[in-house]
């Protein structure tokens, strides 16, 4: 006669459901013990760095069977990657290196394209500028009751008029290569460099003080690691941590 099944035996736990139930079980065995009671005895303290141990050891369980899970994925992800890579990583792929070539070849066409635009576009200004002058003039000083003047007054206002649709056309024209797909043109790329560094920190030090003295901090446990032992500004103090 066959045993008969019992509930859970198509479903056994998995490796991963043993490990949980255990950080489980030692989460709340901390629980009970982390009550916000101090520690009085040294068997208190010996059972507590027990339980430390047991969680430790529990974790270091944990990641390596994640690391062990992961394994496939990552070798995967890899893979993957190492195909892509001679083709468009960043920097050093087939296409990035086409289309740098391809910028550095545009822009001195490009630089020199902008130049002319940018001198038509300061004539064309200059002349708008001169036609509503003229025009100006010429409207103050007609006489109303002169038809020619009258004429040749509302004859230089639409010039002028023209001309300065002219001049913004002109101003808001770009150097771009067009053809197939997205155009490509020039940007104005703003660099920041340091000219006086103690103006510089001057000014770091007003507008992001608190920046400024992480990274300066930063600065001097790096140097106390590697065997600093005073710093001017500084104090170095010593406690004891688990």
């Amino acid at each position: 006669m066959n045993q008969l099944a019992t509930i859970g035996d198509n479903n056994p736990p998995t490796p991963f459901d043993d490990i949980e139930a255990r950080i489980n079980d030692l989460y709340a065995e901390a629980k009970q013990w982390l009550d916000g009671e101090e520690v009085t005895t040294q068997e208190q303290a010996d059972a507590l760095n027990t339980l430390a141990s047991h969680i430790r050891e529990a974790a270091k369980q944990a990641d390596d069977m994640r690391k062990e899970e992961a394994k496939p994925f990552d070798e995967g992800k890899k893979a993957v990657q190492d195909r892509y890579n001679p083709l468009i990583q960043k920097g050093k792929g087939k296409t990035e290196v086409a289309l740098g070539a391809v910028k550095s070849a545009l822009k001195p066409y490009l630089l020199e394209l902008d130049r002319i635009q940018q001198e038509a576009a300061q004539k064309a200004r200059e002349e708008a500028a001169e036609a509503e002058r003229d025009a100006q003039a010429a409207m103050q000083h007609r006489d109303q009751s002169n038809l020619d003047e009258q004429e040749e007054a509302n004859r230089l206002a639409e010039e002028a008029k023209q001309l300065q649709a002219a001049a913004n056309k002109a101003s808001n024209a770009k150097a771009h290569a067009k053809g197939v797909g997205r155009a490509t043109g020039l940007r104005t790329r703003t660099k920041v460099s340091i000219a006086n560094e103690r103006e510089a920190a001057g000014w770091a030090w007003k507008h992001d003080r608190e920046a400024l003295m992480i990274f300066v901090l930063t600065q001097a446990e790096k140097a106390v690691r590697h065997g600093a032992q005073s710093l001017e500004g500084f104090s170095i103090t010593e406690e004891k941590v688990i």
